[in-house]
């Protein structure tokens, strides 16, 4: 019978380590995104998603530590900031603390606008709907991110100079919400600009009209997979792309294309396997 203590010890370590160590062993990862043409100077992005940031912080406050030493040239969010509305105020504490020479850009997720309860969540993972009863205040959130000097965009852009580039961030509300407007958060690219577009789920890329225009996309919502099989990758995957753009950088219809892993997780649904929770550091360059 000692295969079957066997077989109970690493059952009990997987499980330990899921729900325990991975969700709060946070990383730092660096991309380089080379042969960007319209730009002539290199610039560095922050890039934070799927923070879900409820009324304590727990040890995602040493994480956030490391991060405001960065000082990048930009900061950008994409969405699932809070997972609750107790989550609004220590957002607003955490992300006052980062630093960006050019401004922090922040799009909404699905979680700004609806608090998943337990049954919600199963409701949810079973296909069956991806609306709530229960609501977060999302012109509170807001409200909160502008008083700390956070530019939030909702179907709307941003035009600015980085380091004498020419660059413009879009940002469109949440798609997987349908509240997104893509021609909204296009407005004011043109091909001379350097575009970066936010987006809280991926599958925006889908109501693209014109994508010679965006350049570069960030996006989150996926975690990842969350759970991921080593050697074999995630076992789900909330995108109607393909598989592969669970997380990590591709590429659509020439569009670079970066889903994060995200920093946290749902306060019901937390766990982790194989699959880090992250922040990321590019370096864009010509």
């Amino acid at each position: 019978m000692n295969w079957l203590w066997m077989l109970f010890a690493m059952g009990g370590g997987i499980l330990f380590w899921a729900f325990c160590v991975e969700p709060n062993w946070h990383r730092l990862r660096r991309i380089t995104v080379r042969g960007q043409k319209k730009i002539k100077t290199p610039f560095t992005i922050l890039h934070l998603s799927d923070i879900h940031f409820v009324g304590k912080v727990g040890l995602k406050q040493y994480f956030f530590q490391r991060l405001s030493m960065l000082n990048p040239d930009l900061i950008v969010v994409t969405g699932d900031v809070i997972d609750n509305d107790e989550g609004i105020d220590t957002a607003a504490k955490y992300l006052s603390g980062l630093r960006a020479r050019y401004g922090t850009y922040l799009v909404l997720g699905n979680h700004e606008y609806y608090d998943y309860h337990f049954k919600d969540n199963i409701r949810y993972h079973l296909f069956a709907g991806k609306v709530s009863p229960h609501r977060n205040d999302t012109e509170r959130f807001v409200r909160a991110m502008k008083s700390v000097g956070i530019r939030v965009l909702v179907n709307d852009s941003a035009r600015l100079e980085v380091h004498g580039n020419p660059v413009v961030i879009g940002g469109t509300d949440d798609p997987l919400t349908q509240k997104i407007n893509m021609g909204d958060a296009l407005r004011g690219m043109d091909s001379a600009t350097y575009n970066i577009m936010l987006m809280h789920v991926a599958d925006g890329l889908l109501q693209l009209q014109r994508d010679d225009l965006v350049d570069l996309v960030f996006s989150g919502h996926t975690h990842g997979g969350q759970i991921r099989i080593p050697f074999w990758g995630a076992i789900h995957w909330d995108t109607k792309l393909p598989r592969r753009y669970v997380e990590g950088m591709n590429e659509y219809k020439g569009i670079k294309v970066f889903v994060s892993r995200g920093v946290g997780a749902g306060r019901y649904l937390f766990l982790r396997f194989a699959c880090r929770p992250e922040a990321v550091l590019f370096e864009v360059r010509p």
